[in-house]
C-alpha cells in the first residue's frame, strides 16, 4: 500500500467543481426553454358561468350537436366546463384561461353586402372593430365567440370551431355577398 492518493485527491477536487459548474450551466440553459413554453400552462380551467341563450327545439338539437363534437381544443386552448343553468353545456363552450367563449344560438348580426367577412375552413364570420367578438353569418343558427384580448391569434381558435361548426350546423340561406 505504498501507492499515493495524492493523485486520486486531486482528481475529486477539480472533478467536483467542474461537475457543479456544468450542472449550474445546463440548470440555467433548461430554464429559459421552460419558460418559453410557460404561456401554454393553463392556471384555471374551473368551470366558467355562461349565460344560456333561449333555443327552439329544432336550433336545440344544432346546438347539441355541435357541443357534442367540440374539440377538446382550439386555439391551442384546453376545453374548460360550462355552468349558467340548464342547458349550457348544450349551447355553449369554453377554451383557455382566461376564456374564450364560443356560444350557438347568439344573436344573429346583420351586416352590409360590402362589410369585411372572414371565410375559415368553410364558415362565414364577421368580427367587431376589436377582433374580439366574432359571429357566424352563413349558418341557420348563428355562433359568436367572445376572445379575450389576451389570445394573440383569435382566428387560430375559430379555425378549430369552424370545422365542426360547418358539419353541425346547416348552412343558412340568406348569407351575405362575401360568403360566397
Amino acid at each position: 500500500m505504498g501507492e499515493s492518493r495524492l493523485p486520486a485527491v486531486i482528481a475529486t477536487v477539480v472533478a467536483v467543481p467542474v461537475a457543479v459548474v456544468a450542472g449550474f450551466m445546463i440548470f440555467n440553459a433548461m430554464v429559459p426553454a421552460a419558460e418559453e413554453h410557460s404561456d401554454l400552462v393553463q392556471a384555471d380551467l374551473s368551470p366558467v358561468s355562461v349565460t344560456v341563450p333561449e333555443l327552439s327545439a329544432e336550433d336545440a338539437v344544432f346546438c347539441l350537436a355541435l357541443t357534442a363534437t367540440a374539440p377538446d381544443t382550439a386555439g391551442g386552448l384546453e376545453a374548460r366546463p360550462v355552468e349558467g343553468g340548464e342547458g349550457a353545456a348544450e349551447a355553449v363552450l369554453a377554451y383557455g384561461d382566461p376564456a374564450a367563449v364560443a356560444t350557438c344560438g347568439a344573436e344573429a348580426v346583420a351586416v352590409e353586402d360590402t362589410a369585411a367577412v372572414y371565410k375559415l375552413n368553410g364558415v362565414c364570420w364577421y368580427s367587431d372593430d376589436a377582433g374580439l367578438e366574432w359571429t357566424t353569418l352563413d349558418r341557420q343558427v348563428p355562433v359568436g365567440v367572445i376572445v379575450p384580448e389576451e389570445v394573440e391569434q383569435p382566428v387560430d381558435i375559430l379555425n378549430d370551431l369552424s370545422k365542426v361548426v360547418e358539419d353541425k350546423i346547416p348552412a343558412a340561406e340568406d348569407a351575405p355577398t362575401g360568403c360566397a
